[in-house]
């Protein structure tokens, strides 16, 4: 007997040791990004002689986080422990970082009221919060206006309303202020314009996305502004008899360029053509030869393509051989034609008797001939007779 109310003592002594109601955090998953939830599984201990009903999280009210408990209301036996799970996610934007809140328990008939204070880490989600992309062109033609596009997503499920876009180098600054909705994707440009004398060389872009001091997002990108050829073509072509085409390659850039030059030419122009460069090639095409030269010009170098189509040398040298020609006819031709012909021949037993002969004469010349002597030889058996005329 003295034992079981020994026993029964030291019981209700251990029993006046411990709190009326006591609170643990027996799990916990506090470190997630800003898109997720954490969760707290709450242990509470009814100590006291009484059944008792225990309001979770009652009134918690937050700009940045909601609170939901399952169960919300805890009923708990006298002697007797029950969990209840936590589940606290953020309502709005939340840069990385750690925050403390604070949740109210309190029993339903008022007599017992605590604050339970929670601490959550936000991480990032990875290397960015804000998904930035830096795009541009690995080389870029220092004397043409470029774009420089940055690539955004926003990886929360909240609106950033003050996002800040810093695009630097050595050669620039840009700064742009803009707001970002939930998980929205949008492309921010920046145009570029170099000065006439900007150095040539590697450069390295780089892009922050920011909201106060809290960085967002990063992206670089290291960028040619790259040695550029600039030729520039003219053709000439000369209206004279003797036709001159002349095409001038000028390279006023800053790099070695390989170029072609077509020239589409007559049957005949081929024929007559004369080149200062050989060309490289000369193909029929549709009728017409396509005349091709290739080559490659430095910087500040000039090469002019030069061809001559000397018409007018080729027709006068035509026109003097044929008046040659007419020349040598005109002095070596007969001026006096003299044509004889045997009109009739008379026959008799003995042979010929007579024979009837006309000599034609014409004065080729543009001028009269005087005294002219005509001798006609006729075989010795036949006697002239008749008249001249």
């Amino acid at each position: 007997m003295l034992i079981l109310v020994f026993l029964l003592s030291f019981s209700v002594f251990a029993q006046e040791k411990k709190d009326p109601v006591e609170i643990n955090v027996v799990r916990s998953e506090n470190k997630i990004t800003a898109n997720d939830a954490a969760i707290f599984e709450v242990s509470i201990s009814n100590n006291q002689l009484r059944n008792t009903d225990f309001f979770i999280a009652k009134n918690f009210f937050s700009e940045r986080w909601r609170v939901a408990a399952q169960p919300y209301i805890l009923s708990v036996e006298s002697g007797f422990s029950r969990n209840t799970q936590l589940r606290i996610a953020p309502s709005k934007f939340l840069v990385p970082g750690e925050y403390k809140l604070v949740i109210g328990i309190e029993s339903r008939d008022g007599s017992f009221k605590e604050e339970l204070l929670l601490e959550i880490e936000v991480i990032p989600f990875g290397e960015d919060n804000v998904r930035t992309e830096l795009i541009v062109d690995d080389k870029i033609d220092p004397r043409i206006e470029s774009t420089v596009r940055v690539e955004l997503e926003n990886l929360f499920n909240y609106n950033i309303d003050d996002v800040n876009i810093q695009l630097e180098s050595d050669l620039f600054e840009f700064e742009n202020n803009i707001e970002l909705k939930a998980n929205e994707k949008r492309v921010e440009k920046f145009e570029l314009n170099f000065p006439a004398d900007v150095k040539l060389g590697e450069y390295e872009f780089s892009v922050v996305v920011k909201t106060g001091k809290d960085v967002l997002g990063a992206a670089n990108k290291k960028v040619l502004l790259a040695p550029y050829s600039e030729v520039t073509e003219k053709i000439f072509r000369s209206n004279k008899f003797n036709k001159n085409i002349v095409i001038t390659k000028e390279n006023t850039g800053t790099e070695k360029s390989s170029e072609e030059v077509n020239l589409e030419l007559t049957w005949i122009e081929k024929i007559l053509a004369r080149y200062n460069i050989p060309p490289d090639s000369v193909n029929k095409a549709d009728g017409k030869y396509i005349v091709r030269w290739f080559f490659s010009i430095e910087p500040g170098e000039r090469v002019d393509i030069i061809v001559n189509l000397p018409y007018g040398t080729y027709l006068s040298i035509l026109l003097i051989t044929l008046l040659l020609v007419y020349l040598i006819f005109y002095i070596t031709r007969r001026k006096v034609v003299l044509v004889k012909k045997i009109i009739d021949v008379t026959k008799d037993s003995e042979g010929i008797k007579g024979v009837k002969i006309i000599l034609h004469l014409t004065n080729r010349g543009n001028k009269a001939i005087e005294k002219i002597r005509i001798i006609d030889y006729l075989p010795k058996m036949v006697a002239a007779s008749g008249t001249a005329g």
